[in-house]
């Protein structure tokens, strides 16, 4: 198996929202499985419904700097309907946002040689501009090389693992899409970030060149 690992930084600041959140915008901590991989079809040029991605890698996530959350009054326009008639005016509220200030993030993908060495040319040379949170919120990234991963016992855990662990941010993120016929849906995982940045408990993790990694 072949890895990859590459840095993720947001030039100001990003919203992951929650989609359940209706009277308030709340994100995640961290980017969801399905934004990341959204990120890597929008480099390989794919189209929006295309859910290959999904298929081809596992993904490790690791928070480089503390989660730096604050909060703004931001103006909401309202669709009435589906939104596909015109509307001349739109009902608008107040609503608070919470938002990250400037969060870094190391991502690690796993998968065959051929499919890993096709995302770092994509990520390197992408088709489309790359950002993550709304459209406008562009970010720039560091892409090492590829490297052959194995799994080794590690003592010590940094980043994020599947499941529920003391001494860590718990959050339930969206994992990935599932369709049927045109409708999809949203498969969640429960997933736990070190509030110290790491966890001490041995575990078999996969070596990124000295770096013990839990893919999910």
């Amino acid at each position: 198996m072949f890895g990859l690992k590459f840095r993720i930084e947001a030039l100001y600041f990003t919203n992951f929202r929650k989609s359940t959140s209706t009277s308030l915008i709340n994100t995640y901590s961290i980017p969801p499985f399905t934004t990341l991989r959204g990120m890597i079809s929008n480099a390989l040029g794919l189209k929006r419904d295309d859910l290959r991605v999904q298929d081809w890698i596992k993904i490790g996530i690791k928070p480089q700097n503390n989660i730096n959350l604050s909060t703004e009054m931001t103006k909401v326009l309202k669709l009435k309907g589906t939104g596909k008639r015109y509307q001349k005016t739109f009902p608008s509220a107040p609503i608070f946002k919470e938002f990250l200030v400037n969060p870094i993030y190391d991502v690690y993908i796993a998968g065959e040689q051929e499919l890993i060495e096709k995302v770092y040319n994509a990520l390197k040379n992408p088709k489309r501009p790359l950002y993550m949170g709304a459209s406008d919120e562009l970010v720039d990234l560091t892409v090492f090389e590829p490297v052959k991963i194995e799994k080794k016992h590690f003592n010590e855990v940094y980043g994020v693992l599947g499941g529920i662990h003391e001494d860590c941010i718990i959050e339930k993120i969206p994992y990935k899409f599932l369709q049927t016929g045109r409708n999809f849906s949203l498969e969640y995982k429960t997933i736990s970030i070190p509030k110290k940045g790491k966890i001490c408990e041995e575990m078999i993790l996969f070596d990124f060149e000295g770096e013990g990694v839990a893919l999910v």
